[in-house]
């Protein structure tokens, strides 16, 4: 964490779970010692953790072990239901919530009561339960499709996900992948390159593929055309 010796941070926001765009899971190795960065070097923690309900097996976050002392825990549901429901919830310490409180109500005020009451009966009642059953049961299988196809393309996985709807890869060789995407999306298939992922948009060789997107084969054979050409 020398970066936070020179950056003096005050908050760092972070994925643990799933995380965006590589589709990973922060080790309890790595978050232990986030947690004690945040500690010697002063700085509060944001747990984004949006996509929590799509990890098939759960793992503690940052929240769960630092107890909400210096971390913030951040949720919604419009990931896994509708991104119309615009609903979420924060988790922290009673200090930091009434502070929070007060910049709602300047701002915002409230959500809508009816998206919220929604929620609620969907938590309560067991649907969101059985839904997140069903949703994980058809991810997995596309996430395994995906996969499976990738390898046949020859496309270079940095890690294989466990869950979550996202595959980072990349063409080997190719040192920037932004011609690339530039080219599916003049083909009607929407691609994210890696540069958009970077804090100053350097060159990057990986992909951020949408399993639900890559499991059509039309965007497989795309791939698999592009692959070719770059072999030729």
């Amino acid at each position: 964490m020398s970066m936070a010796t020179t950056h003096r941070p005050k908050v760092y926001f972070t994925q643990s779970v799933m995380q965006n765009p590589t589709g990973t899971d922060m080790s309890p190795h790595v978050a232990l010692k986030v947690l004690q960065a945040a500690e010697r070097h002063n700085f509060t923690v944001v747990e984004d953790d949006i996509f929590c309900d799509l990890q098939v097996k759960t793992t503690p976050g940052l929240a769960t072990l630092d107890q909400l002392d210096r971390v913030i825990y951040v949720r919604i549901f419009s990931k896994t239901l509708s991104g119309s429901l615009r609903v979420g919830f924060v988790a922290c310490s009673q200090k930091v919530a009434n502070e929070l409180a007060d910049i709602k109500m300047l701002t915002s005020i409230t959500t809508s009561p009816f998206t919220e009451r929604l929620i609620y009966l969907m938590l309560v009642d067991g649907h969101y339960r059985k839904y997140l059953s069903r949703l994980h049961e058809r991810l997995g299988e596309a996430r395994i499709n995906v996969v499976r196809a990738f390898e046949r393309i020859g496309l270079e996985l940095f890690a294989e996900p466990a869950g979550g709807m996202f595959v980072w890869a990349r063409f080997p060789h190719l040192d920037d992948s932004l011609a690339l995407t530039g080219a599916s999306q003049r083909d009607g298939i929407m691609l994210a390159p890696g540069t958009v992922f970077r804090p100053h948009l350097e060159r990057s060789p990986w992909i951020r593929f949408n399993i639900a997107v890559c499991e059509d084969t039309r965007v497989q054979h795309w791939l698999q055309r592009q692959a070719a050409d770059k072999a030729a």
